[in-house]
């Protein structure tokens, strides 16, 4: 790299720097509207933001995106990022009965991953990988009392898989996998926060198996699997914790070998 080129490079990366220092200001003034915006909705009995209104947000962001040439899909997602997080400022001011939504609907932010259940992780990998396109970000051996597992984190774009295996056929996943098959084993969902969840989960009678289970940075909880839809939720929340932790999975595992649950 010529210098003229280096300092073309290092002078776009200050531009660069400067807009994203505006566009984080403008974030910031357009949360502090929202919670002036809530306040004033407090006072006034007014409810809280509804459809149509959120509605019309996009709508602006997707005319918005015709006009400038930007990709419709990602000022959407980014506009449905900002109002989800106005609905959250809103509903923590004006309470959940005034907010009119359930504490989930509210704090809930994405699907933070999928497990799946594999008879044999290396194949598996293959498939995804080399059939699909999906990178392997991460592989873990976990062993716990009893239970043990080898897994494998997959990730393309934003959908992260965690393919899992039994390491023996006393593990909670080889048990899983001989009374139920392979397949999903539980779906993650971020969330804002855990306690007030699962005050609201206990108050709906939810079938919880466990309470928060804490790591540095990285807090779960989880349901039994559901009979009906063969389904187990994990509610999970990040604060510098991208990845996962082994204690928290061993936690999980002494909690489903103590009920005799998968």
């Amino acid at each position: 790299m010529t210098s003229t080129s280096h300092d073309e490079l290092q002078e776009l990366r200050r531009r660069i720097d400067e807009t994203d220092d505006e566009l984080l200001a403008a974030v910031a003034r357009r949360l502090d509207l929202c919670r002036q915006v809530a306040e004033v909705k407090r006072a006034t009995g007014t409810p809280m933001m509804n459809e149509q209104r959120l509605a019309a947000v996009r709508r602006r962001a997707t005319e918005f995106a015709e006009r400038s040439g930007v990709d419709a899909g990602f000022l959407g997602d980014l506009f449905d990022a900002i109002t989800a997080e106005a609905c959250y400022l809103e509903q923590e001011i004006l309470g959940p009965e005034e907010g009119g939504r359930s504490r989930l609907a509210n704090s809930a932010k994405r699907i933070d991953h999928v497990a799946i259940a594999v008879r044999d992780l290396a194949a598996a990998i293959a498939t995804f990988r080399d059939r699909y396109g999906f990178e392997v970000v991460e592989r873990r051996q976990v062993s716990g009392e009893v239970s043990g597992m080898d897994s494998a984190t997959l990730r393309a774009g934003g959908v992260t898989f965690v393919l899992c295996q039994g390491d023996s056929p006393r593990s909670n996943v080889s048990q899983y996998i001989e009374h139920y098959g392979p397949g999903v084993q539980h779906i993650a969902i971020e969330v804002r926060g855990q306690l007030e969840l699962l005050r609201d989960f206990g108050a709906r009678e939810a079938d919880l198996l466990t309470g928060v289970i804490n790591a540095p940075g990285l807090d779960q909880s989880f349901t039994r699997r559901e009979h009906n839809t063969g389904i187990q939720l994990e509610f999970v929340t990040r604060t510098d914790n991208a990845g996962f932790d082994d204690s928290n999975v061993r936690e999980l595992f002494a909690a489903m070998e103590r009920e005799n649950v998968f």
